[in-house]
């Protein structure tokens, strides 16, 4: 008994030296991973250092954007407030020179009468459908068209296919092809008559606004035709006098200076002739003879061309 034990101790001895090895290795190990725990957490805390700095960097550009926004700004303004009194200026050295005054004021009656002719002609076009919205029925009116010539074209196989079946026999490559054409284009056929049933209110209301619109046009075309040739006579008529008064030298009115200058830019030019013959129609058409503002005061509520023109104007106006 006493052999036996010694055996089993010694063989516990053996497992328990080996168990120790085992220990020792995996101490090392572990000293190694807290080595590499430690480094982790040193890159992470640099990480969190770098976002730091990186979030202050952000915030003085966001300061630094700012002040710069500021600072155009106020260039902006002061260039504005210095380009006026250089228009001033300039005003009181061609009135002292005894520059001719511009009158772009008064209207011959003629030219009022042109500006409501175009004006009428304008709301009649303004009745018409808009080529965007005869496109939209026009597309109505395909749809519905395009499901009929669907239906009717699978209908005609169904017929070429129940002609097959009555004629061949039943155990012909014919007859087997033919019972498949016919079920699947009886399906199709079926799928689109439904589907042209459901375009066909769409399509039938589409169709009658398009023949109302085009009698309309073609009852109304004489009235738009005026109008467009009274707007080009008048457009004409205007742009003469403007170019006239700058080719004298002839001093702006103020209205006209604060919102174009006195004079024409170097550069698009004629966007800039463009733009001020606008504002006489405009000027001319609602009858505006505000001495300061150019537009005169913005319409108190929605009238279709003048408000819209109104917006067009102001808009453009912000370029010079």
């Amino acid at each position: 008994m006493s052999d036996d034990y010694s055996y089993q101790v010694r063989r516990l001895e053996t497992r328990t030296g080996g168990m120790e090895h085992e220990l020792h290795s995996l101490r090392s190990k572990l000293g190694e991973v807290e080595d590499l725990d430690y480094e982790l957490r040193d890159i992470r805390g640099g990480i969190r250092s770098l976002e730091d700095d990186l979030s202050t960097v952000r915030n003085d550009l966001t300061e630094l954007d700012d002040d710069v926004r500021g600072h155009i700004q106020d260039t902006d303004q002061s260039l504005k407030r210095l380009t006026g009194r250089v228009q001033a200026l300039e005003a009181h050295l061609l009135a002292a020179g005894g520059a001719p005054l511009a009158d772009l004021d008064t209207i011959d009656p003629e030219w009022k009468k042109l500006a409501r002719t175009a004006s009428h002609g304008w709301h009649v076009r303004s009745g018409l459908l808009h080529r965007h919205q005869r496109e939209a029925h026009r597309l109505k009116v395909r749809e519905y068209e395009g499901a009929v010539a669907e239906r009717d074209e699978h209908r005609d196989k169904v017929v070429e296919a129940a002609g097959i079946l009555a004629s061949q026999p039943r155990t012909s490559r014919e007859f087997k092809q033919a019972v498949m054409d016919f079920g699947m284009s009886r399906t199709l056929a079926a799928s689109h008559d439904q589907r042209a049933r459901q375009l066909a209110g769409p399509a039938q209301t589409a169709q009658a606004a398009l023949a109302q619109d085009d009698t309309l046009r073609q009852a109304k075309a004489s009235l738009i035709e005026q109008g467009d040739k009274a707007e080009r006579k008048l457009n004409w008529l205007l742009r003469g006098r403007l170019a006239d008064a700058i080719r004298d030298r002839a001093l702006l009115p103020m209205w006209f200076v604060t919102v174009l200058g006195p004079v024409p830019p170097a550069h698009k030019t004629q966007e800039w002739m463009d733009l001020a013959t606008q504002v006489l129609a405009y000027r001319v058409t609602y009858g505006i003879t505000d001495h300061a503002v150019a537009l005169g005061p913005a319409p108190d509520e929605y009238v279709p061309r003048r408000t819209e023109w109104y917006g067009e104007l102001t808009k453009d106006l912000r370029r010079w």
